[in-house]
Protein backbone atom coordinates (compact mmCIF):
# COMPACT_ATOMS: atom_id res chain seq x y z
CA UNK A 1 0.00 0.00 0.00
CA UNK A 2 1.10 3.55 -0.77
CA UNK A 3 2.28 5.76 1.78
CA UNK A 4 -0.16 8.92 2.68
CA UNK A 5 2.38 11.32 1.74
CA UNK A 6 3.34 9.50 -1.89
CA UNK A 7 -0.87 9.36 -2.13
CA UNK A 8 -0.93 13.14 -1.45
CA UNK A 9 1.80 14.13 -3.56
CA UNK A 10 0.05 11.93 -6.34
CA UNK A 11 -3.36 13.43 -5.87
CA UNK A 12 -1.78 17.00 -5.94
CA UNK A 13 -0.17 16.70 -9.60
CA UNK A 14 -3.78 15.45 -10.58
CA UNK A 15 -5.57 18.13 -8.85
CA UNK A 16 -2.44 20.68 -10.42
CA UNK A 17 -3.35 19.15 -13.76
CA UNK A 18 -7.15 19.36 -13.51
CA UNK A 19 -7.32 15.57 -13.82
CA UNK A 20 -10.09 16.18 -11.28
CA UNK A 21 -10.76 12.16 -12.06
CA UNK A 22 -8.01 11.19 -10.44
CA UNK A 23 -7.52 13.59 -8.15
CA UNK A 24 -10.69 12.36 -6.79
CA UNK A 25 -9.82 8.74 -6.95
CA UNK A 26 -6.68 9.59 -4.34
CA UNK A 27 -8.24 12.10 -1.77
CA UNK A 28 -11.23 9.13 -1.38
CA UNK A 29 -7.93 6.40 -0.83
CA UNK A 30 -6.71 8.88 1.66
CA UNK A 31 -10.26 9.59 3.21
CA UNK A 32 -10.96 5.03 3.13
CA UNK A 33 -7.43 5.35 5.82
CA UNK A 34 -7.62 7.97 7.45
CA UNK A 35 -11.24 9.79 7.74
CA UNK A 36 -10.40 12.92 9.53
CA UNK A 37 -7.43 13.30 7.33
CA UNK A 38 -7.83 17.66 6.99
CA UNK A 39 -6.12 18.00 4.12
CA UNK A 40 -7.88 15.14 1.94
CA UNK A 41 -11.08 16.84 3.24
CA UNK A 42 -9.98 20.13 2.02
CA UNK A 43 -9.06 18.75 -1.35
CA UNK A 44 -12.34 17.10 -1.94
CA UNK A 45 -13.90 19.89 -0.99
CA UNK A 46 -11.82 22.29 -3.77
CA UNK A 47 -12.46 19.32 -5.94
CA UNK A 48 -16.26 19.42 -5.34
CA UNK A 49 -16.03 23.09 -5.94
CA UNK A 50 -14.30 23.05 -9.17
CA UNK A 51 -16.35 20.57 -10.37
CA UNK A 52 -19.50 22.24 -10.33
CA UNK A 53 -20.84 20.91 -6.90
CA UNK A 54 -20.34 23.96 -4.65
CA UNK A 55 -23.10 22.59 -2.26
CA UNK A 56 -21.51 19.40 -0.99
CA UNK A 57 -17.70 21.91 -1.27
CA UNK A 58 -19.27 23.49 1.99
CA UNK A 59 -19.57 20.00 3.95
CA UNK A 60 -15.92 19.08 3.28
CA UNK A 61 -14.64 22.59 4.00
CA UNK A 62 -16.50 22.45 7.66
CA UNK A 63 -14.88 19.33 8.22
CA UNK A 64 -11.39 19.83 7.59
CA UNK A 65 -11.22 23.03 9.25
CA UNK A 66 -9.28 26.60 8.98
CA UNK A 67 -9.85 26.77 5.30
CA UNK A 68 -8.79 30.09 5.06
CA UNK A 69 -5.14 29.06 6.05
CA UNK A 70 -5.49 26.02 3.90
CA UNK A 71 -7.21 28.37 0.74
CA UNK A 72 -3.78 30.30 1.30
CA UNK A 73 -1.54 27.16 1.44
CA UNK A 74 -3.57 26.00 -2.13
CA UNK A 75 -3.07 29.53 -3.94
CA UNK A 76 0.28 29.84 -3.38
CA UNK A 77 1.28 26.34 -4.29
CA UNK A 78 -0.38 27.32 -7.76
CA UNK A 79 0.53 30.84 -7.87
CA UNK A 80 2.89 30.25 -10.94
CA UNK A 81 1.41 27.06 -12.20
CA UNK A 82 -2.20 28.33 -12.76
CA UNK A 83 -2.37 32.41 -11.63
CA UNK A 84 -6.36 32.12 -12.82
CA UNK A 85 -6.94 29.29 -9.80
CA UNK A 86 -4.09 30.72 -7.61
CA UNK A 87 -6.52 34.23 -7.83
CA UNK A 88 -9.79 32.58 -6.74
CA UNK A 89 -8.31 30.93 -3.61
CA UNK A 90 -6.29 34.39 -2.95
CA UNK A 91 -10.29 36.23 -3.20
CA UNK A 92 -11.73 33.41 -0.78
CA UNK A 93 -8.73 34.18 2.40
CA UNK A 94 -9.09 37.93 1.38
CA UNK A 95 -12.63 37.84 2.19
CA UNK A 96 -12.33 35.27 5.04
CA UNK A 97 -8.95 38.46 6.14
CA UNK A 98 -8.82 41.57 4.45
CA UNK A 99 -6.34 42.49 6.54
CA UNK A 100 -3.24 39.54 5.03
CA UNK A 101 -0.57 41.57 3.64
CA UNK A 102 0.49 38.27 1.92
CA UNK A 103 -2.44 37.79 0.26
CA UNK A 104 -2.48 41.77 -0.72
CA UNK A 105 1.11 41.15 -2.48
CA UNK A 106 0.42 37.60 -4.17
CA UNK A 107 -2.52 39.02 -5.59
CA UNK A 108 -1.20 42.54 -6.71
CA UNK A 109 1.70 40.43 -8.35
CA UNK A 110 -0.10 37.86 -10.22
CA UNK A 111 -2.10 40.77 -11.48
CA UNK A 112 0.84 42.68 -12.42
CA UNK A 113 2.15 39.81 -14.64
CA UNK A 114 -1.24 39.58 -16.05
CA UNK A 115 -0.95 43.40 -17.48
CA UNK A 116 -3.91 44.01 -15.35
CA UNK A 117 -2.73 47.03 -13.85
CA UNK A 118 -5.27 48.62 -12.11
CA UNK A 119 -6.17 45.49 -10.08
CA UNK A 120 -2.41 45.31 -9.21
CA UNK A 121 -2.45 48.68 -8.06
CA UNK A 122 -5.85 48.64 -5.68
CA UNK A 123 -4.18 45.08 -4.20
CA UNK A 124 -0.83 47.09 -3.27
CA UNK A 125 -2.65 49.98 -2.19
CA UNK A 126 -4.28 47.56 0.62
CA UNK A 127 -1.33 46.78 2.09
CA UNK A 128 -0.47 48.01 5.62
CA UNK A 129 3.34 48.59 5.89
CA UNK A 130 2.84 49.99 9.73
CA UNK A 131 2.53 46.41 10.51
CA UNK A 132 4.58 44.85 8.16
CA UNK A 133 7.22 47.43 9.49
CA UNK A 134 6.53 46.76 12.78
CA UNK A 135 6.26 43.22 12.83
CA UNK A 136 9.17 42.25 10.06
CA UNK A 137 11.51 44.62 10.46
CA UNK A 138 11.56 46.78 13.62
CA UNK A 139 10.89 43.72 16.20
CA UNK A 140 13.34 41.41 14.55
CA UNK A 141 15.81 44.36 14.58
CA UNK A 142 15.07 45.02 18.62
CA UNK A 143 15.64 41.18 19.19
CA UNK A 144 18.65 41.40 17.22
CA UNK A 145 19.95 44.26 19.13
CA UNK A 146 19.70 43.08 22.49
CA UNK A 147 21.18 39.68 21.99
CA UNK A 148 23.71 41.32 20.86
CA UNK A 149 24.12 43.47 23.57
CA UNK A 150 23.93 40.76 26.24
CA UNK A 151 26.41 38.34 24.20
CA UNK A 152 29.30 40.81 24.62
CA UNK A 153 27.88 41.50 27.90
CA UNK A 154 28.99 37.57 28.51
CA UNK A 155 31.86 37.47 26.80
CA UNK A 156 33.11 40.81 29.12
CA UNK A 157 32.32 38.44 31.87
CA UNK A 158 34.14 35.45 30.98
CA UNK A 159 31.13 33.23 30.04
CA UNK A 160 31.27 31.98 26.45
CA UNK A 161 29.59 28.93 26.26
CA UNK A 162 26.25 31.42 26.91
CA UNK A 163 27.20 33.62 24.89
CA UNK A 164 27.90 31.61 21.89
CA UNK A 165 24.48 29.90 22.77
CA UNK A 166 23.29 33.61 22.46
CA UNK A 167 25.33 34.71 18.75
CA UNK A 168 23.53 31.30 17.41
CA UNK A 169 20.44 32.59 18.28
CA UNK A 170 21.39 35.69 16.81
CA UNK A 171 22.47 34.27 13.32
CA UNK A 172 19.04 32.09 13.22
CA UNK A 173 17.56 35.85 13.84
CA UNK A 174 19.33 37.56 11.28
CA UNK A 175 17.79 34.58 8.49
CA UNK A 176 14.34 35.80 10.03
CA UNK A 177 15.01 38.79 9.29
CA UNK A 178 16.79 38.09 6.10
CA UNK A 179 13.53 36.19 5.17
CA UNK A 180 10.59 38.59 6.56
CA UNK A 181 12.40 41.75 5.95
CA UNK A 182 12.94 40.66 2.39
CA UNK A 183 8.42 40.38 2.13
CA UNK A 184 8.18 43.78 4.04
CA UNK A 185 10.26 45.79 1.93
CA UNK A 186 9.24 44.06 -1.51
CA UNK A 187 5.46 45.57 -0.34
CA UNK A 188 6.95 48.63 0.39
CA UNK A 189 8.56 48.91 -3.09
CA UNK A 190 5.10 47.56 -4.61
CA UNK A 191 3.18 49.65 -2.72
CA UNK A 192 5.07 53.24 -3.81
CA UNK A 193 5.72 51.72 -7.12
CA UNK A 194 1.64 51.98 -7.86
CA UNK A 195 0.74 55.10 -5.90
Amino acid sequence: MESLRKTLERTLQFYEQKDYVNAEKGVDEMLEQYPDFPRALFLKAVIFEETGRAGEAEEYYRKAGAPALLWLRLAMQLEEKDPGRALHYFEKVKNADEQNNVVWLSMGTIYEKLGRRDEARKCFANISLQREIITKLLSPTGFLIIMITGAIAMLRRGNTVLASLVIASGVVCLFWLKRDGGRALQMMRKKNKYK
